[in-house]
């Protein structure tokens, strides 16, 4: 009997000390403040060495150029009763056209449309509406939701636009990674509204579930390690890694023209999710760019030419 009690306590001590690395696991991943250590993080934006470098020295230079220029900040509440924040640049001369941004993983809002927005307002005389989704930036929320809150949350953001811009707009839906799963399931909703135009969805992946299975192989995990984060991820968050940022399935309903961008580089998310989803996409008017030198959501550093043209020739079919 004491030798079974003692076998059943480091049993049970064993089964807490698995959870609890699993829920750390969770935490790391979906909670706001959880702070990535610097090795991960150069992990997760393929960055080192010089190329580094040079990323944070575009990237102050752009921030320079989005804040010089100045915005409007809009606040609204979703249907979590979470207050999110929203931006507006507009152009110099006034437009009809909006071009609605939605920024990646442990990204915001002005972090990642700094480098878009001066294409978008300055070159081609867009107005620029980018937010800060759920946990992040200057909105509210606990936990990332890696596209399920965020999509939701975004049709809302459109129903407010044509409410205070007027329904006569035209917007174009521009997504980076996590962003882009976000617009690829808004792309797919029945509730988009008509005056979308088209989607860019730049390296973006199939679903949350199939990204963490593709790392799962670098952290040398067992797949049943995914189903039990994604099981604290259901409890704790309230969504479905699997279930809930279907981008594959999603893109099989979208009925608007869209482009898939990606780079020929990124190990992040892979490339090969590029072509699963242009190949599943419904969308009469369809497009591919892979811009072979790009690692993750680098595809306009390395390929603004080639990434101009292609959404130009959308410009020039879908927006009058």
């Amino acid at each position: 009997m004491k030798k079974t009690g003692i076998a059943l306590a480091l049993g049970a001590a064993a089964a807490l000390g698995f959870y609890k690395f699993h829920d750390g696991v969770f935490h790391a991943l979906m909670e706001r403040d959880f702070t990535i250590p610097p090795a991960i993080d150069r992990i997760i934006t393929q960055s080192d060495g010089n190329d580094a470098d040079e990323k944070e020295k575009v990237y102050k230079n752009n921030m320079k150029w989005l804040t010089d220029y100045g915005f409007e900040k809009y606040t609204m509440v979703n249907d979590r009763g979470q207050k999110l924040r929203g931006y507006l640049m507009k152009p110099e001369k006034e437009s009809k056209v909006y071009v609605f941004g939605s920024h990646g993983y442990r990204s915001d809002g002005k972090g990642e449309w700094c480098h878009y927005a001066k294409h978008w307002v300055e070159e081609m005389g867009y107005n620029m509406f980018f937010v800060d989704h759920q946990a992040a930036g200057e909105s509210e929320g606990r936990y990332i939701g890696f596209s399920s809150y965020e999509s939701k949350d975004a049709l809302k953001w459109l129903d407010f636009m044509n409410e205070e811009f007027g329904s006569d707009i035209q917007i174009i839906l521009h997504g980076i990674s996590m962003g882009s799963a976000t617009v690829m399931l808004m792309t797919g909703s029945d509730l988009l509204p008509g005056n979308v135009k088209f989607t860019i969805a730049d390296c973006g992946f199939t679903s949350a579930y199939d990204e963490f299975a593709d790392k799962l192989k670098y952290l040398h995990l067992p797949e049943f390690s995914l189903a039990l984060v994604n099981a604290i991820n259901i409890r704790k968050a309230g969504y479905d890694f699997k279930k809930d940022t279907n981008a594959l399935e999603a893109v099989g309903k979208a009925k608007i023209p869209m482009l898939f961008v990606h780079g020929g580089k990124d190990d992040f998310v892979p490339t090969y999710m590029a072509y699963q989803l242009y190949e599943a996409c419904s969308s009469e008017y369809k497009d591919i760019l892979i811009i072979p030198e790009a690692d993750h959501a680098q595809s306009y550093r390395f390929g603004k030419k080639d990434y101009d043209e292609k959404t130009n020739e959308f410009i020039s079919k879908f927006i009058k």
